[in-house]
């Protein structure tokens, strides 16, 4: 792993949150690789459809019933904390995205505390 990572998240608690991946998935969609994409994040498609009706939500009427329906949104939210449950057990700590960064405040502090205790 780099020492640069672009999450704050991981960056702060050491531990990747639901989206990461994304801008990898991303880059690979760039370079019409797919199953790269569908590796990095398995929801990635699912950003733009979000982020378009998010967007047209007050020039299209069922986007914006979309946007007000809870059951929609408590449906996404679900998808994406299953999926990012779901790649903590089968990928963390050591398979990228879903890694343990070693140079996160998170891990100082672990750091820090086991030498204290000893």
């Amino acid at each position: 792993m780099n020492n640069l990572e672009l999450c704050v998240f991981k960056n702060i608690f050491g531990i990747p949150c639901p989206g990461c991946g994304m801008t990898r998935a991303f880059i690979h969609v760039f370079q019409l690789d797919l199953k790269g994409a569908f590796y990095y994040h398995p929801l990635f498609w699912l950003v733009p459809i979000i982020f378009g009706i998010f967007l047209f939500r007050n020039k299209v009427p069922v986007f914006k019933r979309i946007c007000q329906n809870n059951t929609v949104i408590f449906s996404l939210l679900g998808l994406f904390i299953t999926v990012y449950v779901v790649r903590l057990i089968t990928l963390f700590p050591t398979t990228a995205p879903m890694d343990f960064n070693t140079h996160s405040l998170g891990a100082a502090a672990i750091r820090w505390i086991t030498t204290s205790l000893n």
